[in-house]
């Protein structure tokens, strides 16, 4: 990130992503002295305005068709196309190739990632213009990395070691903001969000179940362990936060959450209230199907409930299923709380609630009909 005396422009990579979509929504909305007069984002694949549910604002621009993969080359010749974008003051990447979860093709994972990393970055500056380790939580930045062989199966290490290597003597810095599960939307589908399928799973339920109690999908003991949400809002609002404090956060890493800490024992019910159902705990030895196998098990109903109340075609089935079943199993099994008191030191002094965070979204998830 590099700032001038002059107005603010964003350019953000990877822009229709949970995290980009939230990093772009902030910077539209932001305000002075930190406003962006322009704010770039750059998708893959197409995306309307209307579908993204941005705010209809004029100092949007977006942009589709952008291949990280291809090369920094090809990379370099798509931005020397957009005009305007040699006043950029601000980079933001959260742009991501998703593969399986856990080691299958976690190496091809990890080169990918760090490979659109490389493009983006030499594209840019080229031109003129934890189950298995059971840390110890709550997680801090200056925790040491965890060792090899997980650490192989990390693209995160592998970037930000890039970022170092290439901005060192450079006139431009990075901060590394990390957060937990993102609680939020993504118009155009995404592999890694939360809310989607757990607000689909519970919309199902009260339609095929109506108002049976809903037990919590996951196991007991990720029922009543430790996790920080970090909303879309909180997270766009301190990635502009941190973009501007200069020295203060160059070359540094940066936990984000809602809050310290929750467990979905304290947010379960708040969550299924939305819906005007009422969430219990996990049910042992249930009797009946629950979770990703029951949604699966009335499959042959989708088509016809996603007419019934004007969804998209194939809200059900492209929302991220398996990412549901590790979220709220064995994912959750550990304390995951991230240490925000960094970001505290910094000046950021917000909160959000964390039921509030998913209620929100589910607002926005209807507007674009991914809930009914």
């Amino acid at each position: 990130m590099t700032t001038t005396d002059e107005s603010y422009q964003a350019l953000v990579f990877g822009a229709s992503g949970i995290s980009g979509w939230a990093i772009t929504r902030a910077a539209v909305r932001s305000e002075t002295p930190y406003a962006f007069s322009k704010v770039i984002a750059l998708t893959n694949r197409p995306l309307s305005l209307k579908s993204s549910a941005w705010p209809d604002n004029p100092k949007l621009e977006l942009k589709h068709g952008l291949d990280l993969a291809k090369g920094p080359g090809p990379v370099r010749n798509y931005l020397s196309q957009i005009g305007g974008i040699e006043k950029t003051t601000h980079v933001y990447f959260t742009a991501y190739i998703h593969g399986a979860f856990g080691n299958i093709d976690s190496d091809a994972r990890t080169r990918v990632n760090v490979d659109i990393l490389r493009n983006a970055v030499l594209a840019w500056y080229g031109t003129e213009f934890s189950h298995i380790l059971k840390p110890k939580a709550p997680f801090q930045e200056t925790a040491p990395r965890i060792p090899k062989p997980y650490s192989d199966h990390c693209f995160y290490y592998p970037q930000v070691d890039l970022l170092e290597e290439l901005s060192n003597g450079k006139d431009w810095s990075y901060a590394n903001i990390i957060p937990d599960s993102i609680i939020g939307l993504v118009p155009n589908g995404n592999p890694m969000t939360i809310a989607h399928p757990i607000g689909l799973y519970l919309a199902l339920w009260k339609s095929f179940r109506h108002t049976e109690p809903v037990p919590f999908p996951g196991t007991r003991t990720s029922y009543h362990t430790l996790h920080t949400d970090t909303s879309q809002d909180i997270l766009g609002d301190f990635t502009i936060f941190l973009s501007m404090r200069g020295e203060s956060s160059s070359g540094k890493s940066f936990n984000i959450a809602d809050n310290d800490g929750v467990s979905w024992e304290s947010t379960w019910g708040g969550i299924c209230s939305y819906f005007g159902l009422k969430g219990v705990e996990p049910m042992d030895n249930a009797s009946s199907l629950q979770g990703e196998a029951w949604v699966t098990s009335i499959k042959s109903e989708w088509a016809k409930w996603e007419a019934d109340h004007g969804l998209k075609k194939g809200a059900v089935e492209g929302a991220p299923w398996e990412f549901f079943t590790i979220i709220v199993g064995y994912y959750s099994e550990i304390n995951r709380n991230l240490d925000i008191s960094r970001a505290r030191a910094l000046g950021w002094d917000r909160s959000y609630d964390a039921v509030r965070s998913y209620h929100v979204t589910f607002e926005r998830l209807r507007r674009i009909k991914l809930l009914p």
